[in-house]
């Protein structure tokens, strides 16, 4: 699409439609931050949502630099040009939580995935509460309501799960693998990944949590 916008004026008259760009999905491919801002300028507050695709294949564990990552710069373009966007799919992407803050993303998101996304860089003492990628994360995303998080196991702490569902108010679901915690106390299962899910549950006033 972003050469057809070379190729002919009238042509980009027609990429450059508000209505193309109001649920934009960039497709399982993955693409380089380069590619990524090439698209920035046709974003804005008709955006409602995006969903990029990134590099992360297997465990997640090597670590690239450069453009094969998600970066706060990234973010906080949307969040400038994006102020009505609900929600945001970050499917396998590396994110490096050195530099790259969740605090820079769009505070009317409702939406978070980071499903088989690899946040890298993360501090190594995971117990102290200021360490988690979620901390006052409530503050700078106050509408949220559901946040996806499943392939996550590799950097994923329970720690963090308390920090989301004992501090957000507004979040209403978090999806981890093959569990779905809610608000209202109920969980949904899959029955074909249940055997693969090492970890259980218990019931507290206002969430299930994991153990």
């Amino acid at each position: 699409m972003y050469t057809l916008c070379s190729v002919h004026p009238r042509l980009a008259r027609l990429v450059g439609d508000l209505s193309l760009w109001r649920h934009v999905d960039f497709g399982r491919s993955p693409l380089n931050l380069q590619f990524l801002h090439k698209f920035i300028r046709f974003l804005g507050p008709h955006t409602v949502t995006i969903s990029v695709t990134g590099f992360v294949r297997g465990s997640g564990r090597h670590h690239p630099k450069g453009s094969h990552c998600i970066s706060e710069a990234f973010l906080t373009s949307l969040k400038r040009r994006c102020p009505h966007l609900h929600e945001l799919h970050l499917h396998r992407c590396y994110i490096n939580a050195a530099t790259t803050k969740l605090s820079a993303l769009p505070a009317s998101l409702k939406k978070l995935s980071l499903s088989g996304s690899a946040l890298f860089n993360l501090s190594q003492n995971r117990v102290v509460v200021v360490s988690s990628p979620f901390f006052h994360l409530e503050k700078h995303l106050p509408a949220l309501e559901e946040v996806e998080l499943e392939g996550c196991s590799s950097w994923l702490t329970r720690q963090d799960l308390n920090i989301l569902m004992g501090h957000c108010p507004t979040l209403k679901i978090v999806s981890v693998g093959p569990a779905r915690f809610t608000r209202t106390g109920y969980c949904s299962w899959d029955k074909r990944e249940e055997a693969k899910c090492t970890s259980h549950i218990i019931t507290s006033r206002k969430w299930l949590q994991l153990l």
